[in-house]
């Protein structure tokens, strides 16, 4: 799901269409992730250089992919949540909580617990998958592969020195990423089997959360600063972001919801499965950088920032523009939907480069606050103006 569609008529979430609601067990688990994602996000705290963005956009994937992995089997097989269905979901989460703590030295000291956590809940996926695999049309060697060959690699590398054993966690996902990427090409009972309205709030509350875990670190850089300059980049931080939530969550939800269900009634399900599982990812690390330069910038807001964190801020609202533009062309909706709009998005918000050389922190979170909140203006004009034409065509 993306802020992108924006080609929402009405400015409210469409009703329920009868899709499997998420259980309480999956948002637990979601907001376990989130807390990997703002350990994650430390690393982008302060002036972060090449290396930093590297390794940050490299565990965000990996944690990232642990949702997915938890999305998939809980659509699959969570229409009915058997205790074993939970043990599994509750044992994930501690080991997303392993993974969390060991994220700040994920490449270093801690590389070894971030690695048993990955391992150990490839083991915990492959219960549900083996046991059900008949009712969904798998044969016996997919779990295998899919979970227990992960597994084995991300447990090897244990002993492995850094950066070699990153390489064998690279390949671990990237054969999970290939296997569950077939399902879009192929379809079958499995794909069948999957509850899209199910996805779609999974995704959306994945979002809530993360926006509300970007709130949160907002909240608390203010803590640890308490004075004038910092009260008022907090505020700016603030506005930025809500502006950025509301363009979101006012048009994305029922526009997303019309086009990814088109996409699954004509049977297309490579776009529906990018939507879903591929996409969300930039939206999550926009909205990651995003706050991570807004912290740092509440920290400095007297100073001049470093260049790492006007490019987070820059780069987290263009990310996400991005990321919108992306999904709202995957699920069909015409250049002339998307023109009005992307540019602000996409493009608009580099012109922080240059003016964070001139500005002091607090300068440039009132020039982040007019960008967002121009681009949420540009997305309810576009809105209202595709709700009118439909309207003439009816």
């Amino acid at each position: 799901m993306a802020s992108a569609g924006h080609d929402a008529a009405v400015e409210h979430p469409a009703a329920p269409t009868g899709g499997r609601r998420v259980h309480w067990a999956e948002l637990l688990f979601d907001l376990v992730l989130v807390t990997a994602v703002g350990q994650i996000a430390r690393g982008l705290h302060g002036d972060p250089d090449g290396w930093r963005f590297a390794a940050t956009a490299a565990l965000l994937a990996v944690v990232w992919w642990a949702w997915v992995n938890v999305s998939v089997t809980m659509n699959i097989f969570g229409a009915r949540v058997t205790p074993a269905i939970w043990t599994c979901v509750f044992a994930a989460m501690a080991l997303v909580g392993m993974m969390a703590v060991a994220a700040p030295g994920a490449f270093g000291e801690r590389a070894w617990a971030f690695a048993l956590g990955n391992g150990l809940i490839r083991l915990v996926w492959m219960v549900p998958w083996s046991l059900k695999r008949r009712a969904v049309g798998r044969p016996w060697w997919r779990p295998v592969v899919y979970c227990l060959v992960p597994a084995a690699l991300w447990l090897g590398s244990i002993p492995v020195p850094m950066p070699y054993g990153a390489v064998l966690w690279a390949v671990a996902v990237g054969l999970e990423v290939a296997l569950l990427s077939g399902l879009g090409r192929r379809g079958g009972p499995l794909a069948e089997r999957m509850d899209l309205d199910h996805l779609i709030e999974r995704v959306t509350l994945v979002v809530v959360i993360a926006f509300g875990e970007a709130l949160l670190s907002v909240i608390s850089a203010l803590d640890g600063r308490w004075a004038a300059a910092s009260m008022a980049a907090a505020a700016l931080g603030f506005t930025a972001v809500v502006a950025l939530a509301w363009a979101f969550f006012a048009f994305a939800p029922a526009a997303v919801e019309r086009g990814l269900h088109r996409l699954a009634a004509a049977g297309r399900l490579a776009p529906l499965r990018d939507a879903v599982m591929y996409l969300p990812f930039l939206l999550i690390s926009g909205i990651v950088m995003l706050a991570a330069g807004v912290g740092t910038a509440i920290a400095d807001a007297p100073e001049v920032l470093p260049p790492g964190a006007l490019i987070c801020l820059a780069a987290g609202v263009s990310l996400f523009a991005v990321a919108s533009v992306a999904e709202s062309l995957r699920y069909g909706a015409p250049w002339r939907d998307v023109a009005p709009w992307a540019p602000v998005g996409v493009v608009l918000p580099w012109v922080l480069m240059p003016l964070g050389a001139l500005l002091s922190a607090v300068g440039v979170l009132i020039a982040l606050a007019c960008i967002v909140v121009l681009y949420a203006t540009a997305v309810s004009l576009n809105a209202h103006r595709v709700a009118v034409r439909r309207a003439r065509q009816v």
